[in-house]
């Protein structure tokens, strides 16, 4: 049976570098090659630690809590491996909550909060959160933090502002000048704030935000608002990308052809959209690093620290150009 030793003389470090790996602890100074190394030491030795042991040593559970809303929406497949990714470095299991369980005195709330479930807890923008539901969290002794910008408690989020920016500069720059921001809730004002920045320094009014919530239904539902407004928009800019997909499916029941008549950037990627016809433009957002980030501040909280939390500027949200969005023709 492989040992520690055994993994410290095949990666090339020392036994403290080795035993930092497997307990997730961040005094010992490393790099991500040297952590990656002992990793797949470990792997090609086959080693494979005492949990119980280590649970026990360091009043640790080895568990940590991921909850998110809409578990089936795959914008959340960069950020989910993200952060088993990184929990499993440090050794540790990630148990996955559905926040439609997360309501006040339920059962569910209950069992994250009892004693030796988890050691710490994120959770994907806790404005969604009934006020009662994350008061209850946060009596408890137990690290939170948020993936998302926070406003009086540990975060990390993603810079949506600058997706919000990157998105409508694209349009501008294709001569589009009615453009409209729907999707999403107020929660998710930072990417319409990113818009209508963008807006005014082109010098124009921006559209009020259509926040028609998330998924296909909503975008439909935004579109069909859109096209009531006085000046019926030439492109939009879609808050998340499934409701873009929604988007171009009110666009064909109405006759509208999409790029020639409508352009759709929709914020966010996932791999369907290469797949749509047309391809969906997008602007594809950190979720991956978002991830890990996350994971790296939770452990930071867990070890009584103050964690590094922010918004992640490296790297920058990408604009992935495919078929959705052209040029106005004749401006």
């Amino acid at each position: 049976m492989a040992t520690q030793r055994d993994i410290a003389r095949t990666a090339g470090v020392s036994l403290a570098v080795v035993s930092a790996v497997i307990n997730g602890t961040t005094h010992t100074r490393m790099s991500e090659t040297t952590r990656a190394r002992v990793i797949q030491a470990m792997e090609s030795l086959g080693y494979q630690p005492n949990h119980a042991a280590r649970s026990l040593r360091l009043n640790r559970t080895g568990m940590i809590a991921l909850i998110l809303h809409k578990l089936d929406n795959p914008v959340y497949t960069q950020l989910l491996r993200g952060v088993y990714e990184t929990a499993a470095e440090r050794g540790d299991a990630v148990l996955l909550g559905d926040a439609e369980a997360m309501r006040s005195g339920s059962q569910f709330v209950a069992r994250l909060l009892s004693h030796g479930t988890v050691d710490g807890i994120l959770i994907r923008d806790d404005r969604l959160y009934d006020d009662e539901v994350m008061a209850e969290l946060r009596s408890h002794p137990k690290p939170i933090l948020t993936l998302d910008n926070a406003r009086d408690h540990p975060w990390v989020g993603i810079d949506d502002h600058r997706g919000g920016e990157i998105a409508t500069r694209f349009l501008l720059n294709l001569r589009h000048r009615r453009i409209v921001f729907l999707g999403g809730t107020e929660a998710s004002r930072q990417r319409y704030l990113g818009y209508r920045q963008e807006m005014q320094q082109a010098g124009l009014e921006p559209a009020p935000h259509l926040a028609t919530g998330f998924g296909e239904q909503a975008g439909a539902d935004g579109l069909r608002q859109a096209l009531q407004l006085p000046a019926a928009p030439t492109a939009v800019v879609v808050n998340n990308i499934m409701s873009a997909v929604g988007v171009l499916a009110a666009a064909r029941d109405l006759g509208i052809a999409v790029p020639d008549q409508l352009s759709v950037v929709g914020i966010h990627d996932v791999g369907l959209m290469e797949h749509m016809r047309p391809a969906v433009t997008a602007v594809r957002m950190p979720m991956y690093e978002l991830g890990r980030a996350g994971v790296h501040a939770l452990y930071e909280l867990m070890a009584g620290r103050p964690g590094t939390g922010g918004v992640i500027a490296d790297p920058e949200p990408e604009l992935v150009v495919r078929d959705s969005a052209t040029a106005l023709s004749g401006a």
